[in-house]
C-alpha cells in the first residue's frame, strides 16, 4: 500500500510538473538559433523545411496535450480503490501509444529533412558547424 502511494505521489508530482513546464514554455519560448541558417538552402528547400517544421509542431503539441490528460486520468484512477487494474492497463497502454506517436512525428521530420538537403548540407548539419 506504501509504494502504490508513493508511485502515486510520484506520478501526480511529475504530471504537475510536466503541465507547468508545457505552460511556462508555451508563455515564453525563446528564439532558437536555426540550425539551417548556413546551410546556402534553396528558396525550395526552405519551403520544404519550412512546411516540415510547422507540421511537426502541429502534431507534437497534440501529442503532448493527450499524453498530459492520460497522464491525469492514470493518477486519478490509480488514487480510485474502485478502478480495475485493467482500467489502469488501458491508460497505460494508451501512453505507449501516444509515446509513439510523438516518435514517428519526429521520425517524419527527420526524413524530411533528409529528403529536403543534400548529401553535403546533411553531413554539415550532423557536425554541427553551421552555427
Amino acid at each position: 500500500m506504501r509504494a502504490w502511494k508513493r508511485l502515486g505521489i510520484g506520478l501526480l508530482t511529475t504530471t504537475m510538473l510536466i503541465g507547468g513546464g508545457m505552460a511556462s514554455a508555451q508563455k515564453e519560448q525563446p528564439k532558437e538559433p536555426d540550425p539551417f541558417q548556413n546551410l546556402g538552402l534553396s528558396a525550395d528547400q526552405r519551403s520544404k523545411l519550412e512546411t516540415a517544421k510547422k507540421d511537426r509542431m502541429s502534431a507534437l503539441g497534440a501529442s503532448e496535450q493527450k499524453m498530459l490528460d492520460l497522464r491525469k486520468r492514470l493518477v486519478s484512477l490509480i488514487f480510485d480503490k474502485k478502478a480495475s487494474d485493467k482500467d489502469i492497463d488501458q491508460v497505460v497502454n494508451q501512453l505507449g501509444a501516444a509515446d509513439k506517436e510523438v516518435l514517428l512525428s519526429q521520425i517524419k521530420f527527420h526524413k524530411a529533412i533528409r529528403q529536403a538537403l543534400t548529401q553535403e548540407q546533411l553531413t554539415t548539419l550532423s557536425k554541427g558547424t553551421s552555427k
